[in-house]
């Protein structure tokens, strides 16, 4: 039996450069650090640490990080993923050495808030800044409300910035973690332990096709373009923290993962654990994320550019499947018929619009005009072989005056002529030299 990703991700990499690779790791504070195998640094810039029961590494001159599923990828030079799998699984071999909890003593405090008592207070407050955030994300105006209404949504106001900030529960309806995002920034964090979100918890156990996401905006953008009836989870990063029964009906699994390292990462990860199932990928059409999608096509293409409406119009009458045309594109099927109705209609009306062009000046307006530039036509062919004829009989006349001419000189100088009027030179008489005595 091959060893599962998740024990791979638990090998202690300090004993694993040391006996694959004969690299030596040095500890300072928490974890350990050594040169770059990558680059040649002065100082150490090489970090490796354990992380929630994963072993993960920093190569700080060259920015590579992950797991020691990354490091052996980069080290060997592997071009996939799947490659560097079956590498590790080839140097560790049946034997796994899994990082050890630490002992109570080395275990990190616990937090001094109360996730609870956080989330009653952000309901407190205002949500309208997160209702706008999530309206200019493009998400469908019902389900902000809806998420308002029930508390999925709250506003956290932290050191003079706004955070739309999401309530994970679990199946129970139990509060695990507060998912927040900064408003106008980049930042985002975790108050809690991190949870897998999800509204179609009932549905889980028994769907036979679910979509998996990395960010709770990124679900919300599914929901939008596909509807209320699409089933799936955000996994609130790139790590499957659920029990592999929770979706253990699943047949088909539509994959809206980043295609970076952790989203191929969490992929391989899912193939792993569902091996029986069918992955599809989400048609994301060149964009990043689900979100990304959104915002570039809109609900229903209310954001759809012209140059991308006329693509849509094009592909309509090349393709034989429809839905997966709408899919590809974000919207929904009755739109897309409606786009290409509106686009015909377009096309109709342009070309009822259209006026014949002003003529080419030399072109007739009637058969009256065209019999007589044809006349006209024939009498100037006419007049060119006339002057043509004339042409020719001047250049024979002058051919005659030019003999005449010659005969006349030829006689002037008494040479005369022969028979056929071509004028006789006199013969050249050489003189005889004298012979001397």
């Amino acid at each position: 039996m091959s060893i599962t990703i998740d024990a791979l991700k638990q090998v202690n990499l300090v004993d694993f450069l040391r006996d694959h690779y004969g690299l030596e790791c040095r500890r300072v504070g928490s974890g350990y650090v050594m040169s770059s195998p990558f680059a040649d640094d002065r100082q150490p810039s090489f970090s490796v640490r354990e992380q929630a029961g994963r072993w993960l590494f920093k190569d700080f001159s060259s920015g590579l990080g992950g797991s020691i599923i990354d490091l052996v990828g980069a080290l060997e030079g592997l071009s996939s993923v799947g490659q560097a799998i079956r590498r590790v699984r080839e140097l560790v071999g049946q034997t796994v050495v899994l990082c050890q909890s630490p002992p109570e003593s080395d275990k990190p405090a616990e937090r001094g808030y109360d996730t609870a008592e956080l989330y009653q207070r952000f309901r407190g407050q205002d949500p309208t800044i997160c209702r706008r955030y999530l309206l200019e994300r493009g998400i469908d105006a019902g389900l902000v409300e809806q998420l308002i209404d029930k508390g999925e949504v709250v506003h956290n106001h932290h050191q003079g910035k706004s955070y739309c900030c999401f309530a994970v529960r679990d199946g129970e309806g139990a509060l695990r973690c507060l998912d927040n995002h900064e408003i106008g920034g980049n930042r985002k964090f975790v108050l809690g332990t991190k949870h897998i979100y999800s509204r179609d918890w009932p549905q889980l156990p028994l769907t036979e096709e679910a979509f998996v996401c990395e960010g709770i905006i990124d679900y919300f953008s599914i929901k939008t373009m596909e509807g209320d009836g699409a089933v799936g989870i955000a996994l609130l990063g790139n790590q499957l923290l659920f029990a592999s029964g929770l979706l253990a009906g699943c047949k088909r699994f539509i994959s809206a993962l980043d295609n970076d390292r952790g989203g191929i990462s969490a992929l391989v990860d899912l193939a792993e654990r569902y091996p029986e199932a069918e992955i599809a990928s989400y048609p994301l059409a060149g964009h990043k994320d689900a979100n990304e999608l959104l915002q570039a096509r809109g609900k229903k293409g209310c954001r759809l550019s012209t140059s991308d409406k006329i693509e849509i119009y094009r592909a309509f009458q090349r393709s034989t499947n429809r839905s997966e045309l709408a899919r590809q594109w974000g919207i929904d099927r009755s739109y897309l018929y409606q786009l290409v109705k509106e686009m015909e209609e377009s096309l109709s009306e342009m070309l009822s619009l259209r006026q014949a062009g002003r003529p080419p000046a030399d072109q007739p307006a009637t058969v009256q005009e065209a019999l007589q530039q044809l006349r006209e036509l024939q009498e100037q062919v006419r007049q060119l072989a006339k002057e043509r004829d004339l042409g020719i009989c001047r250049e024979e006349f002058l051919g005659l005056r030019l003999k005449w001419a010659e005969i006349e000189v030829a006689e002037l100088r008494s040479d005369g002529v022969d028979d056929k009027g071509v004028p006789l030179r006199k013969p050249q008489v050489k003189k005889k030299k004298k012979k001397r005595r």
